[in-house]
């Protein structure tokens, strides 16, 4: 197979996006659109007439040395292909990265299959998701019962609010995210998501406030490739000590049940597991020469 190296600006998006659409393994975070609203730079490797693509985000550590890393509100990307997603395709463009890239950390998606004996370290990583075709009596019979009682309790005290605006919605998540690295490039990034969602008709905000309307725990749903992404699953401390966040994914299991659609929880925490979600094992890449490892370690 022929992989070549393409530079950001001679990528042809029509032909990328293609790829994306049409791959058995497709995501929302794979296209152009998404990629370009969360990241400043990448390139890419491509194979063919983008038959399998393989995104590259680049950076600069602190020496101004180019390296590979995962973008923020991207939770796995890896190769992309309309042909079966062998493990010898998958290596195959792993041998191609260049080596200009001494530090490598990307998340694969869950169709790359981890290959041994290639020069990168491996870390299995979880995703959750659930099934929805089954009607929504058939899900609630499968939530575990301490989810139920407390569902039992909240429905009537918490009240579901939608079309929350990407600024609320940016501005809440920066309030009460726990992750707090690049807090302020996260914050306009998801603004800049959610108005692409919408403008293609591909997503929809949503919350869940108390009786007084105040602001408990809010998501952004986008839809892709049979797929709702729970993209932007977020709670206040007070949201989380009465279950705001179990509400609100209960209404929109109870609102999109019976439909052919899977729920990608888009988490490795394990409150899905309480909605009857099944595991999905994906992989973090890595590799570190030995000489940048020691410098990352000094401090600056």
């Amino acid at each position: 197979m022929k992989i070549r190296l393409v530079p950001h600006e001679e990528i042809d998006r029509l032909l990328w996006d293609s790829c994306i659409h049409y791959a058995g393994n497709g995501n929302v975070f794979g296209y152009t659109w998404f990629l370009n609203n969360v990241t400043k730079e990448w390139d890419a490797l491509v194979e063919g007439e983008y038959e399998s693509v393989l995104p590259l985000p680049k950076t600069l550590d602190r020496l101004n040395r180019p390296i590979l890393r995962q973008p923020n509100l991207i939770r796995e990307l890896g190769v992309y292909s309309v042909h079966i997603l062998s493990p010898k395709r998958l290596g195959a463009f792993l041998k191609a990265i260049p080596d200009s890239y001494k530090s490598v950390q990307l998340a694969l998606n869950e169709r790359n299959v981890f290959e041994s004996g290639n020069t990168f370290d491996w870390q299995e990583q979880h995703n959750h998701q659930l099934l929805l075709t089954p009607n929504y009596d058939a899900h609630y019979a499968n939530y575990e019962n301490e989810l139920v009682e407390q569902l039992k309790v909240q429905r009537d005290l918490l009240i579901p609010i939608s079309n929350i605006k990407p600024e609320r919605l940016a501005d809440f998540y920066k309030q009460h995210t726990k992750d707090r690295t690049q807090v302020e490039e996260k914050f306009h990034a998801i603004q800049r998501i959610m108005y692409n969602a919408l403008h293609r008709g591909a997503g929809f905000s949503t919350g869940v406030t108390d009786l007084e309307g105040n602001l408990l725990a809010a998501n952004c749903f986008i839809y892709g490739h049979k797929k709702a992404l729970s993209w932007l699953p977020i709670e206040s401390k007070a949201g989380k000590e009465v279950g705001a966040l179990n509400v609100l994914l209960d209404q929109f299991i109870q609102s999109n049940a019976g439909r052919p659609l899977i729920l990608d929880f888009n988490t490795h925490e394990e409150y899905p597991l309480a909605f009857g979600a099944q595991q999905n094992i994906y992989y973090q890449l890595e590799k570190e020469e030995r000489s940048f490892a020691f410098l990352d370690k000094l401090k600056f």
